[in-house]
């Protein structure tokens, strides 16, 4: 395999162990965005015939933190296990969190719609925010193809016309395109009517949608006063599955999310319950490898299901959620002590931590 194309360099192989059985994970990163991109393959991907494939776009809230508002995670787990009955595929994960807008403006997008009432909708937001509907790019796309030697056009699992003209327009051939439709929820029938709405390939849904537990308000970026380098610049109700479980009730958690202006890194707490006398709290780590339904949930989920029961269970206790590089060798968490003590300290508000 080539070690560079376009802006993409190889950054090695290795094999990953899902629900789904084993694919090999080829970890790539961007020279320009510095982010990585992965292909996660199965079977032999550089013959002629078309190539099954999904391209996919990150989304941490859904497939780290386990929310159920929209359908990503769902989407995620089903092309893989398209992928391994038919032996033979690829998914293309790209680090294009809130449609290439970044995890700032899909914090502020929810915010906004249930601020409104669910009046506005994902894309309403986007444009208020001064935002177009979709800003993702998928050149990493045909540069890993290159590196891996695809030549074959794709059989394009997907439900947006808009990806379809999007990748061919970075010379990516595409032989079909494929439906990768799964059953609206409660919690994200008004994200996929308005998907619908605009274009996807979704049928229309009967389910009515889950109210909020509380009136959300929207709020101006604003520094800590404790803490000045870290800008507050949303907060909004995350309704988090404990061990992905669709089909129990909601654990509504507040999710604040902060920017570091010094260094631009993201910051996320999830908070969960009344204030007490005392609260638990966890600096909880968020893998990369593990948003792919790896087999027995992987450590670090597992210990978020079992935090999240803990904190229901205790009635209260909120969490840092911070990223964990476990593709590039060696790599080790950024967050400094004094920003993790600042986050958590303004969340507890004097109360007890254990």
């Amino acid at each position: 395999m080539s070690a560079i194309h376009g802006t993409l360099v190889a950054l090695g192989a290795r094999v990953l162990d899902t629900v789904h059985g084993e694919f090999v994970v080829h970890a790539f990163r961007n020279l320009v965005t510095r982010e990585h991109v992965l292909a996660v393959a199965r079977g032999d991907v550089t013959t002629a015939e078309p190539l099954l494939a999904r391209i996919h776009s990150s989304c941490v809230t859904s497939e780290s933190y386990g929310s159920g508002d929209c359908d990503c995670a769902q989407q995620l787990d089903a092309a893989l296990a398209r992928v391994a009955r038919a032996g033979r595929g690829i998914v293309f994960y790209l680090m294009q969190e809130g449609r290439g807008a970044g995890f700032v403006a899909k914090a502020r997008d929810r915010m906004l719609v249930q601020a409104s009432g669910n009046r506005l909708t994902t894309f309403d937001a986007y444009a208020q925010m001064g935002l177009s509907e979709d800003g993702r790019r998928y050149d990493d796309v045909g540069f890993a193809c290159r590196l891996l030697g695809v030549t074959a056009p794709l059989a394009l699992l997907t439900n947006n016309p808009g990806k379809l003209a999007a990748v061919e327009a970075t010379g990516v051939r595409i032989a079909t395109v494929l439906p990768l439709r799964e059953a609206p929820s409660p919690l994200n029938v008004q994200y996929l009517a308005a998907k619908s709405r605009s274009g996807h390939a979704l049928p229309d849904a009967a389910t009515a949608a889950a109210p909020l537990p509380a009136p959300v308000a929207c709020v101006d970026p604003a520094p800590l006063p404790e803490a000045p380098q870290l800008l507050h610049v949303a907060s909004y109700l995350l309704p988090v599955l404990a061990g992905g479980a669709a089909q129990r009730a909601p654990h509504w958690f507040w999710l604040h999310a902060y920017l570091d202006r010094a260094s631009g890194r993201e910051h996320v707490v999830l908070a969960y319950g009344s204030p007490g006398a005392s609260a638990l709290v966890r600096v909880q780590p968020v893998p990369l490898l593990e948003r792919f339904m790896v087999r027995s949930g992987g450590p670090h989920r597992r210990r978020w299901d079992a935090a999240v029961r803990t904190f229901v269970g205790h009635g209260s206790g909120c969490a840092l959620l911070e990223p964990l590089d476990d593709v590039t060798p060696g790599a080790a968490p950024a967050t400094a002590d004094a920003t993790v003590s600042a986050l958590l300290a303004r969340q507890l508000g004097g109360r007890r931590a254990r």
